[in-house]
C-alpha cells in the first residue's frame, strides 16, 4: 500500500483499535480464475501467551471463496477501513487567502496479510460466534448472547457455516487525516465536518492530530 510517512501508523495499538471498531473486513484471495473478495465481520484474537495475532470469522459453506482459503501456502489480504469523507476546499481557511487548495478524501485503513485456515469444527465456530457477539453487544444495556436463542435453532443455523482463522503475519496501516496541513486548516476541517454532520470523521481528524 502507498503510505506517505506522515500518514503511516506502524505501532500496533491504533491498528488494533481500528479493527475492533470497524470489524467488517474485505478478504481478498487468489483462485485459478483470478482474485475473489468478500466482506466478512472478523473478531480479532491476540494469543495471551505468544502475542500472535489472528482474525476469526465464519463463512457460509456455500461461499465460493472457501477453496482458495483451504491452503495455508497462499497469503490472503484482509482490509479494514474507518468511516471516510470527502474534504471540501471550503473547509480550509487558506482558501480565502490564496485559493491554493484542492479537495481530498480522508480515511484510515489497516491491511492484514496472513495465512488462512478453514475450520470445520462446531465447537470452534460456536466459540467464535460467542466471542464476536459478546464484543458487539458489550455496550448495550441488555447484552444478547447466542445462548439466548433456542439451542436446536442455533445448531440448525450453525450447520450452514464454517470457521475461518487467519494468522496475521504482517500489517500496514494508513491514517490520512490532514496531518500534512497547516494547523488552521486542520481546525477548519474539524469544524466543517462537524457542521456537515460527519462527527465521526471530525473526531478522527482530531485524534490523528493530537487535538483530543
Amino acid at each position: 500500500m502507498y503510505i506517505p510517512s506522515v500518514y503511516e501508523k506502524s505501532e500496533w495499538s491504533p491498528q488494533e483499535d481500528l479493527i475492533k471498531k470497524y470489524p467488517l473486513g474485505t478478504i481478498i484471495s487468489n483462485t485459478k480464475n483470478g482474485l475473489i473478495a468478500n466482506h466478512v465481520p472478523f473478531h480479532l484474537h491476540v494469543d495471551a501467551d505468544t502475542g500472535e495475532k489472528y482474525l476469526h470469522a465464519h463463512l457460509s459453506k456455500r461461499n465460493p471463496q472457501i477453496p482458495s482459503l483451504q491452503s495455508s501456502d497462499e497469503e490472503v489480504l484482509v482490509i479494514f477501513q474507518t468511516q471516510g469523507s470527502y474534504i471540501s476546499p471550503s473547509y480550509y481557511p487558506t482558501k480565502a487567502e490564496n485559493e491554493k487548495v484542492v479537495p481530498t478524501w480522508d480515511f484510515g485503513c489497516v491491511h492484514c496479510y496472513g495465512t488462512p485456515k478453514i475450520i470445520d469444527d462446531a465447537q470452534w465456530v460456536r466459540k467464535q460466534l460467542d466471542s464476536f457477539t459478546k464484543h458487539q453487544e458489550k455496550d448495550r444495556e441488555h447484552e444478547w448472547q447466542v445462548s439466548d436463542a433456542p439451542e436446536k435453532y442455533v445448531t440448525l443455523k450453525q450447520k450452514a457455516i464454517i470457521g475461518l482463522e487467519i494468522h496475521i503475519k504482517r500489517t500496514e496501516c494508513k491514517f490520512k487525516f490532514e496531518q500534512d496541513m497547516p494547523a488552521k486548516n486542520i481546525d477548519g476541517v474539524i469544524e466543517g465536518l462537524a457542521k456537515d454532520s460527519k462527527q465521526e470523521v471530525s473526531d478522527l481528524v482530531k485524534e490523528s492530530n493530537g487535538k483530543i
